[in-house]
């Protein structure tokens, strides 16, 4: 075989992996394997899977949109087996050098890979500054540069914040002129999420089946409510990430009336996730959701006929079983104010004391690494304890600089929205909206896997303004 038909070759299985990496039915396929890692423990080969696929996509497409998916399957991937979550079980499997040492090796490809794909941008000029980008520098250079300057200040402060900025900046950095908004871009991102959300109602379902313990007497034990990557404050935020996404295919399709049928599962599912925060981000989601629906689509008449079906279903079921309905509503709000703390889980008072931190450093907070009085444990040494909210989190972490340069980042983006209001990328707003209605409650933003999918996904929604889709 000579080397013009090896290269022939090479071309051609290029071309054909190009066409499988970058199709809207590929996130299925890790969506499976995802699932399969999640219930046999298959962490690392999971791992491997994402950074390998992730490393393709980055050299071979030209429009990287497809590695938003590895990031979403990536948030959920350790399992319920090998969590090293005092809560959840308490595995050594993620101490283990042989696992860590493999894992470090992994992400380092990854992040060597990604960096190519950012080099190769800047040298080719297809590296743009703009006003969002200064923004989400000046954002996160705040968070590296936590709590500096106050007496308590730890080296961790710095390695924290440093890993936060490169979530942000870095992803964002490596999106922003690396991805192609046509119609079948925005199509490719909602069937991600659409397939996240198979994975995550799954889960759901399974845990509802098997978890012991998890009715007492009744009611709804949410403690119990259990993920190898997170708990029911997690599950609920990635759920409603992926409402928005149903809503889009709905509105763009046809036949969407079925993805209108799936949104209100997927909103149903929030409140089964007892997670308050969840169902409040819903509650505040879901019309945005049902607006763009009734005024973008071309076929109102059978999604505004599931909407009135759903709700007339909801009412006669909610007339025939009404105790019980009564009861599960009950059991879902009874603790959301309990000795006047909201959702009895001493919010306010850490709120009060990530007030009392700011007061003693105002400018550049008193860093992440303060004690708060409540006990968490993530069961990796480096995450810091968080104070349920945004706002006061800058405040106290960073200071009344931290909260400024988030003030400028976020305008920047809502002035972005309103110059240009286009369907799509009002589905990638609500997608971001959703993330940030929860973080008033938590703290997802400066957890590392959601501050990914935040920074590939304002990097999409600045792009977005350029597009003709």
């Amino acid at each position: 075989m000579n080397r013009d038909t090896l290269k022939l070759n090479a071309s051609k299985a290029a071309e054909i992996i190009r066409k499988v990496l970058s199709s809207k039915y590929f996130p299925f396929l890790t969506a499976a394997f995802t699932l399969a890692s999640y219930y046999l423990g298959w962490d690392v080969a999971l791992f491997y899977y994402i950074a390998l696929t992730g490393i393709l996509m980055l050299f071979l497409l030209e429009d990287i949109t497809p590695v938003l998916h590895l990031f979403l399957f990536m948030s959920v991937s350790i399992s319920l087996i090998n969590t090293p979550s005092t809560t959840m079980g308490n595995s050594d499997y993620y101490h283990r050098p042989e696992i860590y040492i493999q894992i470090f090796t992994i992400v380092g490809l990854f992040i060597a890979a990604a960096i190519c794909r950012l080099v190769k941008t800047v040298v080719k000029g297809k590296f743009k500054i703009t006003p969002v980008f200064f923004g989400v520098c000046g954002f996160a250079f705040i968070l590296i540069i936590n709590g500096i300057f106050t007496a308590d200040y730890k080296p961790k402060n710095l390695l924290f914040g440093f890993i936060l900025a490169a979530c942000i900046l870095g992803i964002y950095s490596v999106f922003k002129d690396n991805v192609k908004l046509d119609a079948n871009g925005f199509e490719k991102i909602a069937y991600s999420f659409i397939a996240f959300s198979i994975l995550l109602l799954i889960e759901l379902i399974v845990a509802y089946a098997t978890t012991e313990d998890l009715f007492v007497d009744g009611t709804i034990n949410r403690h119990k409510l259990i993920f190898g990557w997170g708990v029911y404050n997690t599950y609920g935020v990635m759920l409603l990430m992926c409402v928005p996404a149903a809503i889009y295919i709905a509105v763009r399709k046809r036949w969407g009336f079925v993805y209108t049928v799936y949104s209100f599962i997927l909103f149903v599912a929030l409140f089964f996730s007892c997670s308050r925060q969840a169902m409040v981000g819903g509650i505040v989601i879901y019309p945005f959701c049902i607006g763009m629906l009734l005024i973008k689509s071309k076929n109102r008449f059978p999604n505004i006929c599931v909407l009135l079906g759903a709700a007339t279903v909801g009412l006669i079921l909610a007339g025939f079983y009404h105790e019980q309905v009564f009861k599960f509503f009950k059991v879902i709000l009874s603790n959301l104010i309990v000795d006047g703390e909201l959702d009895g889980s001493g919010r306010t008072t850490i709120w009060r004391e990530a007030i009392e931190y700011f007061k003693k450093s105002p400018i550049f907070g008193a860093g992440f690494f303060v004690k708060f009085s409540y006990n968490g444990n993530s069961g990796l040494g480096f995450i810091p304890l968080m104070c349920h909210n945004t706002i006061l989190q800058l405040l106290s972490s960073c200071g009344i600089v931290g909260l400024i340069a988030y003030l400028i980042h976020r305008t920047q983006t809502v002035i972005s929205f309103f110059r240009k209001i286009t369907l799509q990328r009002s589905f990638i707003a609500l997608t971001i909206l959703s993330i940030l209605v929860i973080c008033l409650f938590d703290n997802h933003i400066f957890n590392i896997f959601p501050t990914i999918i935040y920074g590939a996904l304002t990097a999409i929604f600045e792009k977005s303004e350029k597009s003709d889709a």
